[in-house]
Formats: structure tokens, C-alpha cells, sequence
């Protein structure tokens, strides 16, 4: 029996992950992706050891070459270390701060991906292949179709119209930045505590400051800025905001860091996010969001060839959550349960989600505990 084509739907890390292992293994996968090009995605994540382990296989390296390659300060000969800005309460054994637009550039060498294919219509059924029609007018209808394609996932919006995202009550901001490197070592480096990433909390705010990446003559870091809401008239907290306003920054957030900025943060807090500063960054309103999908309708698309990976099916706040690390530990994952299975017709899809159901279970609730415990009280400021 024909093996069949993997038919993934997104390009980020759970589609990536999935199709270089499968290709590893000698099994035939299309990627989909709706952007025109391969996004940059220059900013740092935290990997775990029990995530990147089972990958490094599928890349062919060891642990040290695959630091070296995607460490944010692998420029400097640096590993990605991290001292205290791993989530709180957190049992997933060692972590390092990874470059996220340089792993996926490596997982995508080699790749079937198909850019600018924004799917257009889903039909599926137990009886018959799932059909796939694109706004170019390409029709697939062969193989499993596996959606990766993130938290506004497309094909769970086809075939899973009543699904929706939990918006969890936090207020956050990101802003990006590129710092003169010499400046950057002067006034930034030393304050760093031999760290990629730093933690300080206000009260119940959290301020995060995090290296993305060294450059000649420039480093690129990013800054968070979290807290509760603080209900209805909060102006900081818009969870029913546009997806396209998401750089739409209210003057508020402005006027409250700079009153945070008047108690006097520690370096390198107080360089960073000197009101000044802050206003010429790259600034975007992150949305907590969350979803928890009911098992039977996930094992029913299962059932018709169809499944989710990682934040398309179980989503997670980017501040607590381990999204990134979710989302390839789910495409190792169902790679093993496909070369596995292969040459079959069913694939044992159900069998698949049925044992790996009660992880996402679990990751959503501990991602929403891990954020609330972020954000709760702590005197003195630490």
C-alpha cells in the first residue's frame, strides 16, 4: 500500500517540526502557509531540554551544535543562558534562550513549503479523503490533513465553527528594540547577572527584559510589560480589540510605565524603559489567549483524517504558557505515531489523539495557573 501525503496546513514551529521529521523519515509531507514569504520571527524563546533532545536527531547535530547555531547570543559564543526568568514553579528541567526565526529557518531547509496558499474551503468525511481548496485555486484531496496554523487557525474556523478563544483578564505589551552594541555592553550587559533574559516585579506587575539576538554593530532585545486587569475601565485591558490593532498602543500605557519608572527600577530596567525610550519601540498589545477544544469533536475530525497540533488546538497565553515547546513536543509526537503506522489507510488518528489529549488538558490549566502566579502580590519587589 501507497504511503500517504501529509498535507500540513501553517509554517510555524508545530508544521515545520512535523514535516522535518517526517521527511527524515522518507515520508511525503506538503506544507501550506498563507504569508507570501517565510516570516523573520527574530525574537527568543525558551526551549526545554525534553523538548530539544528528541529533535536534534531530525537535524543531525548534537546538543552543543545545536546551541551554538540558535543560542540569542551564539554571535558572542554565548548558550542562551537563562538565571531567573524561566516561569515560575516550573518542572521542566534545564532550558536555554533560542533565536525562534533561526529554527525555523533551519527546520524549513529541505522542505516541500507552498507560500501563499490561504485556505478557501474544507470538506472532510470518514468515507473520503479531506478536500482542501485555496484562494490560488490549487485543490489538494490526498493523505491527512494536519492543521498547524496557530491560535486563529483557519481550517478549525472550516470545521470547527463554534470553537472560540478564552481571553484571559491580564494586560500585556511587547516592545522591541535595537541597541547600539557598544552602548548596549556599557549600560545593559553588566546589569544582566550573566543572563539572556531578566525578570522584576512591581507590586503585582512584571516587567521582562530579554535578548534576541547579537548583531555587528547592533543587539536586538525585546521588553514585556504584564499585570491584571483591573476590570471594565481598565483602558490598558482590550480583549475585544481587533486583530489589526494590535500595534495601536493607548497613551495610558505610556503615562503608567513612567510612573512605575518614578519609583526607581534597578539597572537594567530603569535604561530600558526610560519614557523616552519607550515610546520610539516597536510596541504590539499582546491578548492572553487561550482554547481548550471538547475531545469528542477533535476525535471526530480524527476520524475524517483531519488533526490539530499545537496552539490551533490548544492554545496558550504567550506570557505562562509553554506554547512553542508544546507545539514541537505535539509534531514529534504524532511524526513517531505516523512512521509508525505507515503504510495504513486510517493511520490510527484517534488512537493518537486519544493518548495525547489529556497533556493538552493539563498544559492549558497549568499555563493559566503559571500566569496568575506571576502576577500575584510579591513584597518586597524582587
Amino acid at each position: 500500500m501507497a504511503r500517504q501525503t501529509i498535507n500540513i496546513i501553517g509554517a510555524g514551529l508545530s508544521g515545520l517540526t512535523l514535516g522535518r521529521c517526517l521527511h527524515q523519515r522518507g515520508i511525503s509531507a506538503v506544507l501550506y502557509d498563507r504569508k507570501s514569504a517565510p516570516p523573520t520571527h527574530n525574537y527568543g524563546i525558551t526551549l526545554y531540554a525534553s523538548t530539544y533532545i528528541p529533535l536534534l536527531s531530525a537535524l543531525g547535530v548534537d546538543e552543543h551544535a545545536f546551541k551554538s547555531r540558535l543560542a540569542v547570543d551564539a554571535a558572542i559564543g554565548g548558550m542562551g543562558k537563562i538565571n531567573n526568568a524561566a516561569p515560575e514553579n516550573s518542572n521542566e528541567g534545564p532550558c536555554f534562550r533560542a533565536n525562534r526565526g533561526k529554527l525555523e529557518e533551519w527546520l524549513r531547509e529541505g522542505l516541500n513549503v507552498k507560500q501563499n496558499h490561504v485556505l478557501q474551503h474544507v470538506e472532510c468525511s470518514p468515507s473520503s479523503p479531506p478536500s482542501l481548496r485555496f484562494e490560488n485555486g490549487q485543490q489538494v484531496r490526498d493523505g491527512i490533513v494536519v492543521g498547524a496554523d496557530g491560535p486563529h487557525s483557519s481550517l478549525r474556523t472550516w470545521l470547527l465553527p463554534d470553537s472560540k478563544l478564552d481571553i484571559l483578564p491580564y494586560v500585556v505589551f511587547n516592545g522591541k528594540r535595537r541597541v547600539n552594541r557598544s552602548e548596549f555592553e556599557e549600560k545593559i550587559q553588566p546589569h544582566l547577572q550573566d543572563s539572556t533574559a531578566i525578570n522584576f516585579r512591581h507590586k503585582e506587575s512584571r516587567l521582562n527584559v530579554s535578548i534576541n539576538e547579537y548583531q555587528s554593530e547592533l543587539v536586538s532585545i525585546s521588553w514585556t510589560y504584564s499585570r491584571p486587569s483591573r476590570g471594565t475601565e481598565d483602558a490598558l485591558h482590550q480583549p475585544d480589540r481587533a486583530l489589526s490593532n494590535a500595534s495601536v498602543i493607548p497613551k495610558e500605557l505610556f503615562q503608567e510605565l513612567d510612573i512605575i519608572h518614578q519609583t526607581g527600577l534597578p539597572q537594567p530596567f530603569s535604561s530600558i524603559f526610560e519614557p523616552g525610550a519607550i515610546k520610539d519601540d516597536r510596541i504590539l498589545h499582546w491578548l492572553m489567549r487561550t482554547t481548550h477544544l471538547p475531545q469528542h469533536e477533535l476525535e471526530t475530525l480524527a476520524q475524517q483524517s483531519v488533526v490539530l497540533l499545537g496552539d490551533a488546538a490548544h492554545a496558550e497565553p504567550i506570557v505562562g504558557g509553554n506554547g512553542a515547546n508544546n507545539a514541537i513536543r505535539d509534531a514529534l509526537s504524532l511524526a513517531a505515531h505516523l512512521a509508525k503506522n505507515q503504510p495504513t489507510s486510517a493511520l490510527n488518528l484517534p488512537t493518537w489523539l486519544t493518548q495525547t489529549y489529556p497533556q493538552w488538558s493539563t498544559s492549558v490549566q497549568t499555563a493559566t495557573c503559571t500566569i496568575s502566579s506571576l502576577h500575584s502580590p510579591c513584597p518586597p519587589d524582587r
